[in-house]
């Protein structure tokens, strides 16, 4: 009998002494990515850029996934600017990840740029440039953020053919900042490309938008979260009426080339694919998860674009677009009737 117990106790602690050493060595196949966005999860920018990350990171296994929100667009005094860069590279520390996905521009200035010894980078939604952020032999790659300038060039033209003069209207973001180099890089003709405006406050921007209707036949604007209510105050919220403003009182049509300018209010948008920015950021941690070094992945340049039309903004300008704006927009759900 007490052989029996015996022998019943040796075979528990072995199957227990088992059961903990599987658990060990699961947890130790498991790899873990951390994913920095530079700003709020509510931003639709990052909404749709979240969702690229889950279609690219379907059916992968043994990853545990966390997510940190830097929320740098609804606020940039330097006191939270500071806070949100230090929670951020402790959270890098506390996790210890194999992958760190940084998301946008500030992530990498605040974030990636610091850290030295640490896990593998993947960048996405950089609008400058990623030498400026990192050395040549940092463990970095990823996917840039180019609007898709061939495409609004094709779409301007087709709004106003005749050699249209075109005004950028933008915040002070840093973002901003690190795009407009890249608008001036190309060559515009027919389009007469006026010199850009970046301004700080709402009344800035109505000022701005007034002087535009008399000085260019088109507007383009992609980002405005980052304008105040007045110098030094808080910024407008929701932002999208700084758009729903702009497009009712525009004395010439506008233009968005930001991932959600239609649904704020704009008539039409051509814009970079935020959802084309976490799938790649995707695939390549998948890669380098399955062994590959971040520097046998060449930087990826983005490639595709989304439409997003607003039916009672375009309505106002009574333009005739071809059949495909309206069909690429309502194939992606950007085709919005009311509520923009």
């Amino acid at each position: 009998m007490r052989l029996r117990r015996g022998l019943r106790l040796t075979a528990m602690l072995a199957f227990t002494g088992l059961f903990f050493a599987l658990v060990f060595i699961h947890k130790s196949q498991t790899a873990r990515v951390l994913i920095i966005h530079s700003y709020d999860p509510d931003y639709k920018w990052v909404e749709m850029v979240n969702e690229g990350l889950a279609r690219g990171f379907t059916g992968t296994q043994n990853v545990l996934f966390r997510n940190h929100y830097m929320d740098l667009k609804n606020h940039s005094d330097e006191d939270f600017t500071r806070k949100a860069a230090t929670l951020a590279r402790k959270a890098v520390d506390d996790w210890s990840p194999d992958v760190l996905i940084l998301i946008d521009d500030p992530a990498q200035d605040l974030v990636g740029r610091n850290l030295e010894d640490g896990p593998d980078i993947i960048f996405a939604g950089v609008n400058g440039d990623p030498r400026s952020y990192y050395p040549q032999t940092a463990p970095v790659t990823g996917i840039l953020e180019r609007k898709p300038l061939d495409a609004i060039k094709e779409t301007i033209l087709t709004i106003a053919p005749n050699a249209p003069r075109v005004r950028f209207i933008g915040d002070t973001s840093s973002s901003i900042t690190a795009e407009i180099p890249y608008y001036t890089s190309i060559d515009w003709s027919p389009i007469q490309w006026l010199d850009p405006v970046q301004v700080d406050t709402l009344d800035q921007w109505q000022a701005a938008v007034t002087q535009a209707g008399q000085d260019a036949d088109l507007i383009l604007v992609t980002n405005y979260r980052q304008i105040r209510d007045g110098k030094g105050g808080p910024f407008v919220r929701p932002a999208n009426q700084v758009m729903h403003w702009t497009q009712a009182n525009a004395a010439v049509p506008v233009l968005g080339i930001g991932a959600s300018n239609s649904e704020d209010g704009a008539m039409l948008t051509v814009s970079v694919s935020p959802y084309e920015q976490g799938e790649v950021a995707a695939k390549l941690t998948r890669d380098i998860l399955r062994g590959a070094r971040p520097g046998d992945l060449p930087v990826v340049t983005s490639k595709q674009f989304i439409v997003q039309i607003c039916a009672p903004a375009m309505a106002r300008w009574s333009l005739k677009l071809p059949a495909l704006y309206e069909a690429m927009a309502r194939a992606t759900d950007n085709f919005f009737e009311k509520g923009c």
